[in-house]
Formats: structure tokens, sequence, C-alpha cells
């Protein structure tokens, strides 16, 4: 029983999994959940994005599905289609964005609850981004700029691939 004697009474942090934790709404997501002091696992798609969740925070970084624990999550956000449904505990949540991916698979059975989430308008959320952002908590990832009249070359630099962040065109 919680609060029993000998029992810690602080709420259990909440485990959260990020599949695509070092892509762009990924990389966000990370740093958004640890600033509210959330325990965030990644699941990355290379090696060479390992390094980036580390440094944001992420406990267990891993390229490979088959090493995250079974149920172990009290959420997972997936970006990029991972579709590893059997990491969320019974009961938990199941977003994703990753709509090009497919549908994600029905979790009913299980008490997991399934969201599609898409880019909609919300001031205050805004708001509370920019304050993070504003106190170091949360830090974009640019990886150049390029002016207006530089357009051709950010189309070029964006696919010649290798980024490690967004490119802006500056107006």
């Amino acid at each position: 029983m919680p609060g029993g004697i000998g029992e810690d009474p602080r709420p259990v942090p909440v485990r959260l999994l990020i599949a695509g934790a070092a892509g762009a709404v990924g990389g966000l997501a990370l740093q958004i959940a640890r600033a509210r002091g959330v325990r965030v696992d990644a699941l990355v798609s290379r090696d060479t994005q390992a390094a980036f969740a580390r440094e944001h925070g992420a406990g267990l970084v891993t390229t490979d599905p088959r090493a995250l624990p079974d149920g172990a999550y009290a959420a997972v956000f997936d970006t990029f289609g991972a579709f590893v449904t059997g990491a969320v505990a019974d009961g938990g949540r199941y977003a994703s964005i990753a709509t090009q991916a497919g549908p994600v698979p029905d979790l009913s059975s299980r008490g997991v609850r399934t969201t599609v989430h898409q880019v909609r308008e919300d001031g205050a959320a805004l708001d509370g981004l920019t304050r993070l952002v504003d106190d170091g908590s949360v830090r974009p990832r640019l990886h150049t700029a390029f002016g207006l009249g530089e357009i051709r070359a950010a189309h070029a630099r964006f696919h010649r691939g290798g980024l490690t962040g967004k490119i802006a065109v500056v107006l």
C-alpha cells in the first residue's frame, strides 16, 4: 500500500521511451521531458545519434528495439514508426506522429491508449516551450542558416544529408 511504513512517500517517476530521440521532434521531446523531470530512455536509429541522447539525459540508449525491456514504460512516444508496442506497460500510453509508417496497432486489449498526434495550434503550450528555451532547458538544434537569396544552397545542403540539426532560411 503506498505510503505504508518503510515505503518511500515520493511518487515514482514516470518512465518514458522516445523512439527517434535524436531526430528533430524526438530530440525536442527528450529535452522537454527531462526539463519536466521525466525519466527517459531512447531508441535511436544510428550509433552516431546515441551521444546526443545521452548528453540530453536519456538513461538507456539503444539502436536495437530488442534491447528495450518489455512493458517497462508508462508511455512511448514514437516519432518514426518503430512500433515498439511491447515496451509500453499495460494501461500505459502509446503516442505516435509517424503517420507515414501506418496506423498504430490497437492495444486496447492491454488497456493501452493509443493516439496519433499532428500539429495543432496551442498558444499556451508555445509559451511554455518558449520559457524552456529561454531558461536553457531546451536548445533548438540548428545545423546552419541560409539567407533567402541562398535557397538553392540550403536545398543542396539538405540533400547532402548528415545534418546535426535543422536548416533555417532567414528572411
